[in-house]
């Protein structure tokens, strides 16, 4: 598995997860346990979280993200 994003918030992830889950894309949030414990905003150290997914669904992932982010601005 594979690197695609870092979310800012945990409202953020939430969104992303289900946008993954609802396409059908294999993915976990690694060190989304740290996040649970150390609750407030992501940060770089113990809470931080990176979206994983399978190296061959990264390219939709990514557009599907890349989707997402551009309505954000």
């Amino acid at each position: 598995m594979i690197e695609i994003y870092k979310p800012k918030t945990e409202s953020e992830a939430a969104v992303i997860t289900s946008l993954m889950e609802a396409y059908g894309i294999n993915h976990f949030m690694r060190g989304g346990a740290f996040s649970k414990m150390y609750p407030g905003p992501v940060s770089n150290s113990l809470n931080a979280q990176a979206r994983m997914v399978q190296e061959d669904q990264a390219e939709l992932a990514r557009q599907l993200l890349r989707e997402f982010l551009e309505d954000e601005n």
